[in-house]
């Protein structure tokens, strides 16, 4: 039997505990509860069969994830290496993708630290689909045919979560009040949790399909003013096609979000 090869995409916005900016960039506590819900999903996955991880640390700069302690069939995609057309971080290669500590896109209200990767992404729309960060990383899964299996994060979140992906596990691990403000549940409690959801999407998966969008795809970003916009407007004003939209096509949900990733640099 073939052994199963999971992802397992990481951010620290949506983990236990976390309802500031400040916690999640650089702290220690953020990096604590990132490797409490992390280490829940792996041993969940780990317990239910042999199987190889690769977890994929999205977050800032890609260097949040401790290493040390984890399993020796775990590895780490550390320090974010930029999307291709044809890697998006993951490839068919993989089985299932998981997501840990995902949170709500930009906009939505009542949500905790709502954003869709930057504050600057007022909105992303693949084929006029809005998505935030949950969407656009189950999209690029899609393109190589690998379905998101389970995703953690706050309330709101993973309501956007089961509005884009029907039949996909979810765990909530804070209730939102508001964009600082959540009912965090203790870390002993959502570590349980967790293992328990990992544990059971790898014994039987639930009925959710890759997320996929039929080409060509169109993505638009809208942007708030700030100095990136300036920034973008004087190096790539050829991709607007309004005082602060850029509109990008290509074959792939992955080909066009590594081209507006290129953009950034």
């Amino acid at each position: 039997m073939k052994t199963k090869k999971y992802m397992i995409r990481c951010d620290i916005e949506g983990v236990t505990g976390v309802t500031t900016y400040e916690q999640a960039e650089g702290s220690e506590f953020g990096k604590a509860m990132l490797a409490n819900d992390l280490t829940a999903a792996i041993d969940g996955l780990l317990s239910a069969g042999e199987c190889e991880i690769v977890v994929y640390d999205e977050h800032t700069d890609g260097r949040n994830v401790r290493l040390e302690g984890l399993p020796e069939s775990v590895s780490v995609i550390i320090g974010k290496p930029a999307y291709r057309d044809d890697w998006g971080g993951i490839d068919a290669g993989y089985d299932a993708m998981l997501m840990v500590g995902f949170h709500a896109r930009s906009g939505v209200e009542g949500a905790l630290l709502p954003h869709s990767y930057s504050r600057e992404n007022l909105n992303l729309r693949i084929n006029g689909t809005v998505v935030g960060e949950i969407g656009m990383e189950s999209a690029i899964a899609g393109d190589f045919d690998v379905p998101t299996l389970l995703i953690t994060g706050d309330s709101a979140g993973m309501r956007e979560a089961e509005q884009i992906l029907p039949g996909v596990k979810t765990v909530t691990v804070k209730e939102a009040m508001g964009e600082f403000a959540a009912r965090c549940y203790p870390p002993k409690l959502t570590a349980r949790l967790i293992y328990e959801a990992a544990k059971g999407v790898a014994l039987s998966a639930p009925p959710v399909k890759p997320l996929k969008f039929a080409g060509p795809i169109e993505l638009q970003v809208d942007i708030a003013k700030s100095d990136y916009l300036d920034r973008l407007k004087r190096r790539h004003g050829g991709t607007f096609i309004g005082e602060n939209t850029i509109k990008l096509t290509g074959r792939t949900v992955t080909g066009v979000w590594s081209e507006y990733i290129r953009m950034q640099s």
